[in-house]
C-alpha cells in the first residue's frame, strides 16, 4: 500500500505540486515508515535534479534504502556517486551518512575489517560536520558495529550515546531502535553469564534487556512503527523465555496478528521462527513444527529460510522424528553452501567495486592529510566517549578512568536532583534536559579548578574533591546544595523549584574506590530518606 503512495509522489511534477525539498522530506518519511522502496523511488527523482545540496542528501538517502533492500553491491556503487558529490560541495553531515551506510554493508558481507575503518571515518566526519543527527547516526551504526563483532560492552556505549543524542533532537525511532539493540546486547551478555555459571548476573543482565524491550514496543507502538514494534516484541519474548517465563512469551507471541497488507515477509518471518523457538525451548515440539515450517515457507530469503530450517531439523529432532530431522538438515546445508555461494559472489563484486572506489579518491597529498585528520578524530573520539553529550560534563566512564588510581586525599560527592520525575511530568522532558544542563554549570562554577564534576547518570551527578578532608568536604557539600535551593529557577520554567540531596564519602575509608563510591551512594539514598535537601557524610551532618 505504502509502495503505491511512493510511485503517486514519485510521478508528480514538481512545479505548482512540490518543492523538491518537501519531496526528499516525503522520501524521508517512506524510509522511517519501514518503506525503503517508496523513499527510494521518490529520492531518485531528487537525486536527478540540479541542486548539488539536495542531491547529495538525496544519494545519501538512496544508499540507505539500498542496504535495506540488502542490494549491497548497489549501496557501494552508489556510496561512490554520492561522496563525490559531498566532497565537491563540502556536506559532511551526508558524507559521513554514506560512510555510516557502508560500514553496515560491509559488515553484513562479512567484511568486518573495512566495515571498523568505515565507521570511524564516519565518526570523524560527523564530528567534524557539528550535526547532531549526523553524529546520531554514525554513533548509532557504531554501536551496531560492534554488536555484530561480539563487542557488547563497546555496543551499550555507542547506542546509549546515540539514544540520548536521540532523545536530545525528538527521534523516537532512532531512540527506540537504540534501546533494543542495547536489548539484544545485554541478552547476549546474560548468555555469557549463564554459560560461565553465573546464574545471578544472567537473571539480572536479561531482566534489563527485558525493560528496554518493553520500553521499545512502548515507543514503536506509539509511532505505528509496526516493523520496529515485532522485532522489540520478539526480543522480549526470547528474554523472556530465557528466564524460564515460556507462557508469557507464547501469549506474547500470539497476540501479534500477521497483516500480510503492512509486514513484509522478513517480518513475518521473524515473528513465526521465534515462535517456533520459543515453542522449542519449552518442549512444545508440535507447535514448534508448525510456526517453523510456516516461517521457511514464507522466507524472504535463503538466508533467512536457512536459519529457520536449521531450527526446524533441532525440533524435529528433539521430537523423535529422525527422517524429518535428516531431510531437513539436509535442506539447511544445501540452503547454507547456496547461501555461502551468494556471499562470494556478492564479495567479489563489492571487491571490483571498493577498488574502483579506491581509484577514484584524491592524490597521495590529500589520502596523506586524510590519515592525519583521522588520527586526530581518534583522539577526539576518545575525548567524546569520557563526555555527557547533553550537559558537556565528563561522564561516569571518566569517573572510573580517574578513580583507577585510587581515591586517596579525595573526597567523593553523589548528587542527586530531588524529585526529577516531577520536574520531567509537571513541566515536560525538555525542561528537564534544562534543569540538568543548569545544574552541571551551578556544579562546576561552585567547584574549585582542580575538582572535578561528571554527570554519573540520569539526574545524578558525582564530584570528586582533590585535596580534601571531611570538613572542606562537608563545607562544599553544603554550599553546593544551598546554592542549588537558592537559585531562581522560575527562569527555567514558572513554578519550578529544584533542591538536590548529596552522599559524601573519604577516599580514604577503603583503599577500593568502588567502595567509597558505593558508601557515597548509601548516604545519598539515606540524605533522601531523612527527607531530601540536605548532605549525609561518615558521620551526622547537620
Amino acid at each position: 500500500m505504502l509502495v503505491n503512495v511512493g510511485a503517486r509522489l514519485a510521478q508528480e511534477p514538481v512545479p505548482g505540486v512540490a518543492s523538491a525539498d518537501e519531496l526528499l522530506q516525503r522520501a524521508v518519511v517512506h524510509f522511517e515508515r519501514s518503506d525503503p522502496a517508496a523513499a527510494r523511488e521518490i529520492a531518485t527523482v531528487v537525486a536527478a535534479g540540479d541542486d548539488p545540496v539536495l542531491q547529495a542528501r538525496a544519494l545519501a538517502l538512496l544508499v540507505r534504502c539500498h542496504l535495506v533492500l540488502d542490494e549491497h553491491v548497489e549501496v557501494l556503487a552508489l556510496a561512490r556517486e554520492a561522496l563525490d558529490v559531498c566532497w565537491r560541495i563540502g556536506d559532511r553531515a551526508s558524507e559521513a551518512i554514506v560512510h555510516a551506510t557502508v560500514a553496515r554493508s560491509l559488515l553484513f558481507t562479512s567484511d568486518a575489517v573495512s566495515a571498523m575503518e568505515e565507521i570511524m571515518t564516519a565518526l570523524e566526519v560527523a564530528e567534524a560536520s557539528g550535526d547532531l543527527a549526523a553524529r546520531m547516526l554514525a554513533t548509532g551504526t557504531a554501536g551496531t558495529v560492534y554488536y555484530y563483532l561480539e563487542q557488547f560492552d563497546h555496543c551499550l556505549e555507542f547506542c546509549e550515546r546515540a539514544a540520548e543524542m536521540a532523545r536530545i533532537l525528538g527521534d523516537e525511532v532512532t531512540n527506540g531502535a537504540m534501546i533494543d539493540t542495547m536489548a539484544c546486547a545485554n541478552m547476549c551478555l546474560a548468555t555469557a553469564a549463564r554459560a560461565a555459571g553465573d546464574e545471578e548476573a544472567a537473571e539480572a543482565i536479561s531482566a534489563v534487556a527485558q525493560g528496554q524491550s518493553r520500553e521499545a514496543i512502548v515507543i514503536a507502538r506509539r509511532l505505528g512503527h509496526r516493523r520496529h514494534e515485532v522485532i522489540a516484541l520478539g526480543n522480549l519474548a526470547e528474554s523472556l523465555s530465557f528466564s524460564g517465563r515460556a507462557e508469557e512469551a507464547l501469549e506474547l507471541l500470539t497476540g501479534w496478528q500477521i497483516d500480510p497488507e503492512r509486514d513484509s515477509q522478513s517480518i513475518i518471518t521473524h515473528i513465526r521462527d521465534t515462535h517456533g523457538s520459543v515453542c522449542l525451548a519449552s518442549g512444545r515440539y508440535d507447535e514448534a513444527i508448525g510456526h517453523l515450517r510456516a516461517a521457511m515457507a514464507s522466507a524472504e530469503s535463503k538466508a533467512s529460510a536457512m536459519v529457520s530450517a536449521e531450527h526446524l531439523a533441532d525440533a524435529y529432532e528433539r521430537n523423535g522424528d529422525l527422517r524429518g530431522a535428516l531431510d531437513t538438515y539436509k535442506l539447511f546445508h544445501a540452503l547454507s553452501k547456496e547461501v555461502a555461494s551468494e556471499a562470494a559472489q556478492r564479495s567479489a563484486s563489492i571487491a571490483v567495486v571498493r577498488m574502483e572506489t579506491a581509484q577514484a579518491k584524491a592524490a597521495a597529498e590529500e589520502e596523506r592529510a586524510r590519515v592525519a585528520a583521522l588520527q586526530h578524530a581518534n583522539q577526539e573520539l576518545l575525548r567524546k566517549s569520557l563526555e555527557d553529550p547533553l550537559t558537556g560534563l565528563g561522564n561516569r566512564r571518566h569517573l572510573d578512568q580517574l578513580m583507577a588510581g585510587g581515591l586517596a586525599g579525595h573526597a567523593i560527592l553523589l548528587v542527586d536532583v530531588d524529585h526529577f520525575k516531577r520536574v520531567n511530568d509537571e513541566h515536560s522532558h525538555l525542561v528537564g534536559d534544562g534543569v540538568l544542563r543548569l545544574l552541571a554549570g551551578l556544579l562546576r562554577s561552585a567547584c574549585r579548578g582542580d575538582d572535578v564534576v561528571v554527570r554519573f547518570g540520569g539526574e545524578e551527578f558525582a564530584v570528586l574533591l582533590s585535596g580534601s578532608d571531611l570538613d572542606n568536604a562537608v563545607t562544599t557539600a553544603e554550599r553546593l546544595r544551598a546554592e542549588v535551593a537558592a537559585h531562581d529557577w522560575a527562569a527555567v520554567a514558572p513554578g519550578l523549584t529544584v533542591t538536590v540531596s548529596i552522599g559524601l564519602a573519604l577516599g580514604d575509608e577503603s583503599t577500593d574506590p568502588g567502595v567509597v563510591l558505593a558508601r557515597a551512594d548509601e548516604r545519598l539514598y539515606a540524605a533522601k530518606r531523612a527527607g531530601r535537601d540536605r548532605v549525609r557524610g561518615p558521620s551526622p551532618v547537620p
